[in-house]
């Protein structure tokens, strides 16, 4: 797992410099007297631009996933460590299987905890401490 980003400004869009020089070459061609295809790279970008910012909050609501997930989790890491201190745990394989439960709940604990940390590099901020 890296190490939480410093809190600061969110981290450019990995497309901003592209869009940047594409509205300067748009600014190129009008200086140069060629305003009508200024406007049309200048109206195509600022489109393509709106797409890309809806297409991006869309993947952040979707890794939001994160937070159901690990919810989901604290249920059922709970009840199985309930279930190991319990006599049940003591009957043949059922502490077994109560260890797989939360060996592999542990595995997807940590997955959950990757899709957080993508999240947060998509949108430049560092994980929420709660995620955790």
């Amino acid at each position: 797992m890296s190490a939480p980003r410093a809190a600061g400004p969110p981290a450019p869009h990995p497309s901003a410099a592209l869009r940047a020089r594409l509205l300067g070459f748009a600014e190129e061609l009008a200086r140069s007297g060629q305003e009508a295809p200024s406007r049309t790279l200048r109206a195509t970008v600022e489109a393509w631009w709106g797409q890309e910012q809806a297409w991006l909050e869309g993947v952040v609501n979707v890794l939001r996933i994160h937070h159901d997930i690990n919810n989901a989790l604290v249920g059922v890491r709970g009840n199985a460590q309930l279930l190991l201190m319990a006599p049940v745990a003591e009957q043949p394989n059922v502490r077994d299987r109560l260890e797989v439960i939360l060996r592999e709940s542990a595995r997807i604990k940590d997955a959950a905890t990757r899709i957080n940390e993508l999240k947060a590099s998509i949108t430049g901020q560092g994980p929420s401490a709660r995620a955790a």
